[in-house]
């Protein structure tokens, strides 16, 4: 019975944890799925939660921003190859200081859509 009441007990604490925060980078269908500081770019397959104007703000998590243009700049999962990137996206190395995964087509994240 003891046994018993404490996986109970441990199951109800491991329910009560925070669930991970959305990263820079993840699946998303709505902006929703990327928590409050992020929204979900569509035009990247599967979506891919980002922030825009990240010059002017930290990027949330581990999120690295990088400058498109002089005035469009993207949080966006940072990586060290191809490998640390989801299927639709390669690791660009050769843009910038920080290599990051980017669709494989070469799009870039779009201007953030209007509420």
């Amino acid at each position: 019975m003891r046994r018993f009441v404490m996986a109970f007990l441990l199951a109800q604490l491991t329910s009560l944890a925070p669930a991970c925060a959305p990263i820079a980078g993840d699946a998303c269908e709505t902006s929703s799925d990327c928590g409050r500081s992020m929204y979900c770019e569509r035009s990247m397959p599967d979506g891919y939660c980002t922030l825009e104007s990240c010059v002017n703000r930290a990027c949330p998590g581990d999120g690295v921003c990088i400058r498109f243009t002089t005035d469009r700049s993207f949080c966006m999962q940072p990586c060290e190859s191809k490998s640390d990137c989801r299927d639709g996206y390669t690791c660009v190395e050769d843009f910038g200081v920080h290599a990051f995964c980017n669709d494989a087509r070469g799009q870039v994240p779009a201007s953030e859509p209007a509420p």
